[in-house]
């Protein structure tokens, strides 16, 4: 009787997939399009390249233009009737693409049900690291080795538990292979960063197109560029085609170095208000609370932008809360050559702006490209910011200058990031204290 049911589903995949032509007019109308950047767009892919889905016309999306709803559902619906053969990671897939396009697959006639899974449901991942880097307040170069793994469940519905565990050893008196295990300053307490819990939490749909992330996450509204510093909080995304709203709250959970430091030669949050050695009776991690949300559009496939707004509570740098407006866009030039860029202002009277334009060849380094580069100038007032996914060479807000950096893969899991700053402090103080202001940041990875 099981087969049966094969049998009969794969012969209903077929006509429905084969007949597609005789209804793509009435789900044009009937259905949003799904964008050919959309992540559904890139499961689906995975998923024809894996030999999961077959039988769709030629294979392809015809280009770069947008697929409706229908046309996804109609694959989607193929895929599962190939489930199993499917790997673990393409069962996460399906599932989720099949939680995303519920209703299209219901109108098709496709059970709902989960897709089968024969082993654990549990995936460990990680990376080990060797780097090297010199900040640019000091002339020492600081040598550390990082293990950081990942713990990924799936508990059904769509929901997912993640976690990662970071150790670290560093040195900047005994060189390479000299590091000691060391400890950073987290509110008014030190933390042993081995065995460190940097993230943990849950996600998944809340409704339709519609998902929750609960726990201490990492916020990516507008790639990081204002409100990187890691939360413990919640955050909600909703998708609307083309268009994405985020929202995020609760306490920030950083290294108070990576949120303002005296020591930093720059990265001074209301001009050198922020003091973590005072006496310290309201000062702790728990005082820092953030908000934001933005809205993020993609106009073409070539074209994206977001807006967004932030609000930072540290009561030892502002009497109010410091909030920040902040403007983000994409433009592909050419091949693999995009241009990138964002604008922040704050309402504070420091350093109240912040700003960087970067050319970028082959995207990000976790890529599938062999290797990269980028090169921009940044002006990042200590005031526009919360905490920037932008700060590898520069090391911290309080800087303008050039930053340069080249990433190459020696194979599919070993890859090397470099990065090169030249620039000053913005404070013409600190500047004349620290000329050199020059700064790289070096990471050997191995992923696993």
């Amino acid at each position: 009787m099981k087969n049966k049911r094969k049998v009969i589903l794969s012969t209903l995949s077929a006509l429905i997939i084969t007949t597609s032509a005789a209804y793509a007019a009435s789900a044009d109308q009937l259905y949003s399009d799904v964008p050919a950047d959309n992540w559904a767009v890139a499961a689906v892919t995975k998923l024809t390249n894996d030999g999961i889905i077959t039988g769709y016309g030629d294979g392809t999306f015809r280009g770069d233009r947008a697929v409706t709803r229908y046309e996804m559902a109609q694959m989607i619906a193929s895929a599962r009737t190939h489930s199993e053969k499917a790997s673990e990671e393409d069962k996460a897939l399906i599932q989720r693409l099949s939680n995303e396009f519920s209703d299209e697959l219901t109108s098709l006639g496709i059970r709902m049900s989960n897709v089968e899974k024969k082993t654990d449901n549990v995936k460990i991942s990680g990376v080990f690291a060797n780097k090297a880097m010199k900040g640019i307040s000091d002339s020492h170069t600081w040598w550390e080795k990082e293990i950081f793994l990942n713990v990924d469940a799936d508990v059904g519905d769509g929901w997912g538990f993640h976690s990662g565990l970071d150790w670290k050893w560093g040195t900047n008196t005994k060189g390479w292979n000299g590091e000691e295990s060391f400890s950073d300053l987290y509110g008014t307490s030190n933390k042993d960063v081995n065995a460190m819990i940097y993230r943990m939490y849950a996600q998944g749909p809340i409704g339709k197109n519609i998902n929750a992330t609960i726990g201490l996450f990492t916020p990516d509204l507008q790639d990081g560029v204002v409100g990187n510093a890691r939360t413990k909080g919640v955050a909600v995304d909703y998708n609307m085609g083309k268009t994405t709203l985020k929202a995020y709250t609760g306490k920030v959970y950083e290294k108070n170095a990576d949120l303002s430091s005296p020591w930093s030669a720059g990265f001074i949050r209301h001009g050198n208000r922020y003091d973590f050695y005072n006496d310290g009776s309201t000062r702790d991690d728990a005082t820092l609370r953030v908000y934001g949300f933005s809205a993020e559009h993609t106009f073409t496939p070539k074209t994206s932008a977001g807006l967004g707004y932030y609000s930072l509570k540290s009561p030892n740098a502002y009497d109010g809360r410091l909030g920040i407006i902040a403007l983000n866009a994409r433009q592909n030039l050419a091949k693999n050559l995009d241009l990138t860029g964002f604008y922040s202002h704050g309402n504070q009277d420091y350093q109240n702006k912040a700003y960087d334009l970067k050319l970028v060849y082959n995207g990000s380094p976790w890529g599938d490209k062999r290797w990269g580069s980028s090169i921009g100038y940044r002006y990042l007032g200590s005031d526009a910011l919360i905490m920037s996914s932008i700060v590898n060479g520069s090391e911290k807000p309080g800087s303008k200058g050039m930053e340069a950096s080249i990433w190459y893969h020696f194979t599919k899991n070993i890859q090397l990031q470099n990065y090169f700053f030249f620039g000053k402090a913005i404070n013409s103080e600190y500047a004349a204290e620290n000329p050199h202001h020059t700064a790289f940041f070096s990471n050997l990875i191995f992923a696993f």
